[in-house]
């Protein structure tokens, strides 16, 4: 045995005593701080146990959701149904959701649904069109909207933020997520147009529909729209 093993050893044997043999790791590849320091500190369970309060819920969702409203957004999420948005506010336990509305029309129809004092969840779909020569091509978008007035109450507003994760649950898919305080800046066609382009990859689509049949454009690559529209290729 090597002197330098043998003082590793003596050293070991000295803290174990010292120690009263707690929390010792047995480990007879190395010595050491990677051990505990000789005395176990480290090793796994040792020291009194850590208990996390914050965020805790003994496995409860932070507020319910009902099933109404997993149904009606999956309705919404359907292209062979004809729902296009839900409104969802808080029962008056505030511990739960209510299904306001469903709706099949477009996003002046969503909005006018949205409490003016009051916070409320919802969702709805708009189109993607790509109007490219004689092709034109229309793909559904959904939004996530997080309603939050100005005069709804602050602690409301505040709770919001621990039931999102819950309420994203039912109404999943969502293509973009939209916190609204004032439903005529942060949902006007222009700037929604603006979100939903940078939530899209590198193929983006020359125009929005909000309503059935009326087209908000957005010539984002410069190539002109309908028959007037260039071949991507060209700018290559």
């Amino acid at each position: 045995m090597s002197e330098m093993l043998a003082k590793a050893q003596g050293s070991r044997a000295a803290a174990e005593s010292k120690s009263l043999k707690l929390g010792i790791v047995e480990n007879t590849a190395a010595y050491g701080a990677g051990a505990g320091g000789g005395f176990g500190l480290n090793a796994p369970g040792a020291g009194p146990k850590v208990k996390h309060f914050a965020g805790a819920t003994n496995g409860k969702k932070s507020v319910a959701v009902p099933p109404e409203i997993f149904d009606a957004w999956n309705k919404v999420l359907d292209d062979d149904q004809a729902e296009t948005f839900l409104v969802a506010t808080y029962a008056p336990s505030g511990k739960a959701l209510d299904l306001k509305c469903v709706g099949t029309e477009g996003l002046a129809a969503f909005k006018a649904q949205l409490p003016e004092d009051q916070v409320a969840w919802g969702g709805f779909k708009c189109l993607a069109v790509d109007d490219r020569g004689n092709v034109v091509c229309k793909r559904p978008k959904f939004v996530f909207v997080q309603h939050m007035p100005a005069a709804a109450s602050a602690m409301k507003k505040a709770k919001m933020a621990t039931h999102k994760g819950a309420v994203k649950e039912a109404l999943h898919s969502a293509h973009l997520d939209v916190s609204v305080e004032d439903i005529t800046v942060e949902l006007a066609d222009l700037d929604l147009v603006k979100k939903l382009q940078a939530a899209t990859g590198a193929h983006k689509p020359n125009g929005y529909e909000f309503e059935k049949d009326v087209f908000v454009a957005d010539d984002y690559y410069g190539l002109g729209i309908g028959k007037n529209c260039k071949a991507e290729s060209a700018t290559a």
